[in-house]
């Protein structure tokens, strides 16, 4: 029977996958008792993360307050909630999904959510006298601390359980667990219960902060700050920090926000050797804060330790989850998930290898290949067959994945077995093991040491995490534990060991920091709207409304909402009580100011406070120089005359101690002091030409076009400077193979073209939802444009993809025309098909390089294989990708063969030579290399 299945309590992670689970559940079946505005939208609304969320906070604040879903059933209909009624029938179903048969387990499982089993042990007390009678003589003596974080479940069982001695630890300011149950507005009527028959011990003396810390944090607890503050403590600007002192400073921008606390930092090391392990940044909740905070910190070499993030979104965990996902079949090898793997540590590639690789596979190919790079990389994946320089990435991740799967033909193997595999044969680009080389490195000190560290914890935590899951479901599938990690998207709680850090700066929320200090603290990101957030709580569900329902019964809904702001705004306040008061001896206050965002109201009345102690008023800070050796030595660079300065002037002598004191670094072994090591200090490393003047140059139809816009944009390209292949690229590809199909096989309509690129695009574009359902269409608009064409054309199709290579002086022209076509007098004619949407002038299209050079083609008898006529009677770009219901044509007159000739020529030199000149043109905008560019902004610096 359900009752006799063994209980499995869930944590929050696996209650808020849980939950999802049953939604998706919901919106496949179209259940009927949801409000059509939820389920009838695409995308459903509650098939959100955040719709789960409040459903998950609902459920949770009723059980913690003993209702049932039928009780929260009838207070929708008694207080008019929306959808409350739809709710308790969602949590009706989910109770009895709680009593479930593991998908792909054979042992019987109950699963039973915190808020469950704290109600369901209190009905078991109180159903069981004599059991709690001798609960009571057991635990004679029970010590609660942090008791105002306790919920009304928790305290009703409490009451069930005290006995003879009861100690409650109470710190009324501190209770930040509202969002998890917490009732801190009903504490003094639960404390005035045990008042009764005890009594209460005040503890006013404060021995963690220093006095200018204790009277902040007073100021944040009850608006009036002591009058007996050390008043040479406080600084209201960006001085440096001393012993127990405090700051307040207002940046332009996160970055500076971070740089000014890693600078304080830095120097409170260097300076007072405060170990890194005793500072802090504690902040509202996690975001683009932290990452900003971690990035500064690593530039400023201080190692740094951040857990704020789910176990599925951390970087380190992620390409393990991946490789287990595509060797159980839940993910394809799509060309984001194939540069994923190749790219992550055990792959071993970067981007430019990358790049090389997917250039290397396409010039593999034969004449009948069409597959994409992208394809080619995701079948060389699959095979483990590829025999081509630098696919070293490729074929471990191939091995890798074999591994993987032999693994899973195992049929005890559950979760942990094929993570192991994964972990214990992954290998580093060097061929050592992946787990070796993190163990060698987190033996090290300094960032990359603390780095490795990181992830070896969250390695443990992943591992911890399986083996958990495999106790709990001995018989389960792996597939059942990695589709549930890889969606959980909240952070649980950590409760794996950890290797012991040496010492780290910590990032992490108030929630986080509740109940540890620091030396030094930094409270970061006091915005307004951002703390306090006063936006309700499950402002959709209203569970912030039930909470205040259950307490005051049928208070008006006007009320209600005043009630559950009011708490906001004192659980806010809370927060900055628990955060400012983690520092023990210095603390740092930040918060940004410019066109969008203000400081908040707390900022502003520490601001107030520390001006009227110390006379300072906090404005905008200009951010130190970085204490670090690349910061100094650029300052130095900086202070450098230039050689036209008058001998024995200020900026010569200025110049004169900026040199001297360079040298004295190099002399110290700090190399990027060298002026040997400066960018652009060293001479030019060859001034030969790119190809030797006894060589011919290799000259494609479509580079001609590419050196006349930009030397330099077609050089840069050419060795390497191109991305891989987007959707855009293959599926200019595909639509070329589609044609190439319709020409050689007369009996495929436009019908049977669509359906095979329909039944092809997962291979075409890796885009969901309806980006990839509008990409479709534009390409199903391109068959039936291309059809259009075809069937229409004048003129007897002789080549299809028809290859040429002619010899024009030292220019090697080699490429393929789209289709060669004859005219009924026996001439020539080029067809060159195009998918983009950019369309050239008419007069444009009579200069076009690419075209010329393939009518050139014709003259000098490329195609003699296929047609003796070396006559050209012009070419045709047909533009499908164009906005009307016809392809765009844009013809070509036959060409001045004399004149295309001694251009294709000019530009072969212009290839074959030593200097690539930067051109302005229609074009920079867009360009894939404008950050190398000397004549744009982005790049510079490349002459600078």
């Amino acid at each position: 029977t359900p009752e006799d299945a063994e209980p499995i309590l869930m944590s929050g992670p696996e209650q808020d996958y849980f939950i999802r689970q049953l939604l998706e559940g919901d919106i496949e079946m179209g259940a009927s008792y949801w409000p059509a505005e939820l389920i009838a939208t695409t995308p459903a609304a509650i098939s959100t993360r955040g719709f789960a969320r409040e459903l998950r906070d609902l459920i949770l604040r009723a059980a913690e307050r003993n209702l049932s879903p039928h009780q929260l059933s009838e207070m929708s209909k008694e207080h008019g909630e929306k959808y409350w009624q739809a709710s308790a029938h969602f949590w009706e179903s989910y109770l009895q999904a709680l009593y479930l048969q593991e998908g792909s387990a054979g042992d019987a499982k109950r699963k039973i959510d915190p808020s469950q089993i704290v109600i369901e042990a209190l009905h078991h007390l109180r159903n069981n006298p004599q059991l709690a009678a001798q609960l009571r003589a057991r635990f004679t003596t029970i010590l609660v601390d942090e008791f105002q974080e306790s919920d009304p479940a928790q305290r009703k069982l409490l009451r069930e359980l005290v006995g003879a001695d009861l100690i409650l630890a109470v710190d009324r300011q501190s209770a930040v667990g509202r969002f998890r149950g917490a009732d801190p507005d009903a504490l003094e009527t639960e404390l005035d219960h045990f008042r009764q028959t005890g009594r209460e011990i005040a503890l006013n003396e404060c021995f963690r902060s220093a006095p200018s810390i204790f009277n902040i944090g007073s100021l944040v607890a009850s608006h009036f700050p002591d009058p007996r503050i050390a008043k040479d403590r406080i600084c209201g600007v960006v001085e440096p920090l001393e012993d127990q002192g405090a700051i307040a400073a207002i940046l332009r921008s996160q970055s500076e926000e971070a740089q000014l606390i890693a600078y304080q930092f830095r120097r409170a090391h260097l300076m007072q050797n405060t170990p890194w392990s005793q500072m802090a940044v504690v902040f509202r909740a996690p975001g683009a804060q932290a990452a900003a905070l971690r990035r500064a910190f690593i530039q400023s070499g201080i190692p740094v330790a951040s857990e704020v993030d789910a176990l599925s979104s951390n970087s380190t965990i992620a390409p393990f989850l991946l490789m287990a996902e595509v060797a159980l079949g839940l993910k394809d090898l799509s060309a984001p998930i194939c540069e994923t793997l190749l790219l992550s540590e055990f792959g071993g590639a970067d981007t430019i290898s990358l790049r090389r690789l997917k250039k290397a596979l396409l010039a593999s190919r034969d004449e009948t290949d069409r597959r994409s790079g992208a394809q080619m990389l995701a079948d060389a994946i699959e095979s483990g067959e590829v025999e081509i320089a630098g696919a070293q990435p490729v074929l471990r991740i191939s091995n890798l994945l074999n591994r993987s799967k032999k693994v899973l033909r195992r049929r005890s193997a559950q979760g942990e077995d094929l993570l192991w595999e994964i972990w214990n044969s992954a290998e580093t680009n060097t061929g050592e093991k992946l787990s070796e080389s993190w163990r060698r490195q987190a033996l090290r000190a300094g960032a990359r040491g603390a780095a490795a560290d990181r992830d070896l914890d969250a390695m443990m935590q992943l591992f911890e995490s399986a083996r958990r899951f495999a106790d709990r479901f001995p018989f389960s599938k792996p597939e059942s534990f990695i589709r549930q990690i890889s969606q959980e998207s909240i952070l649980g709680d950590v409760i794996t060991a950890k290797g012991q850090r040496p010492d780290v700066v910590e990032i992490l929320t108030v929630h986080a920091a509740k109940g540890r200090e620091w030396e030094i603290v930094a409270v970061a990101g006091l915005q307004d709207g951002a703390w306090p957030n006063l936006r309700q709580r499950g402002s959709l569900l209203g569970s912030e409304r039930l909470v205040e329902r259950v307490r005051h019964g049928a208070a008006p809904l006007k009320e209600l909402d005043a009630l559950a702001a009011s708490g906001l705004i004192e659980d806010e306040r809370r927060l900055l009580y628990v955060a400012v008061t983690r520092a023990k001896s210095s603390l740092i206050l930040t918060c940004v100011k410019r066109d969008d965002q203000e400081p908040s109201i707390y900022f502003e009345e520490i601001s107030d406070f520390l001006q009227e102690i110390s006379g300072v008023n906090p404005t905008l800070t200009q951010v130190p120089r970085p204490l670090t050796a690349n910061a100094l030595v650029a300052t130095l660079r900086a202070e450098l005359a230039p050689a036209e300065a008058s001998a024995g002037s200020e900026m010569d002598q200025k110049s004169a101690l900026a040199a001297a004191l360079l040298r004295k670094l190099a002399d110290e072994g700090i190399e990027i002091a060298d002026p040997s090591a400066w960018y652009g200090a060293l001479s030019v490393s060859s001034t030969a030409p790119i190809v030797p003047p006894d060589q011919s140059v290799s000259v494609s139809p479509s580079s001609g076009e590419s050196f006349s816009e930009c030397g330099l944009k077609w050089f840069l390209e050419k060795s390497g400077g191109t991305d891989g292949d987007s959707t855009a690229q293959v599926l200019g590809s595909a639509i070329h193979a589609f044609s190439a199909l319709m020409e050689s096989d007369k009996s495929l309509t436009e019908e049977i073209l669509v359906e095979k690129l329909t039944s092809a695009w997962n291979l075409i574009s890796p885009e969901r939802g309806w980006v990839r359902a509008a990409q479709l269409e534009g390409a199903v608009e391109m068959i039936r444009k291309f059809v259009t064409y075809h069937l229409s054309s004048p003129r007897e199709v002789v080549g299809i993809e028809a290859p040429f290579t002619v010899e024009v002086g030292r220019a090697r022209i080699r490429g393929s025309v789209d289709r060669l076509e004859v005219t009924r007098e026996g001439d020539l004619y080029v067809i060159d098909f195009k998918t983009g949407s950019a369309i050239p002038s008419a007069l444009k299209a009579q200069t076009n390089k690419q075209m010329q050079a393939y009518q050139l083609a014709i003259a000098e008898g490329g195609f003699s294989q296929i047609v003796e006529s070396r006559n050209s009677a012009g070419a045709e770009l047909v533009f499908l990708g164009s906005d009307t219901n016809k392809p765009s044509i844009r013809s070509q007159a036959p060409i001045d063969v004399a004149q295309i000739r001694a251009e294709i020529a000019e530009i072969a030199e212009g290839m074959s030579g030593s200097d690539f000149f930067a051109k302005i043109n229609k074009n920079c905008s867009r360009c894939g290399v404008r950050a190398s560019c000397p004549i744009q902004s982005d790049g510079r610096t490349v002459m600078e």
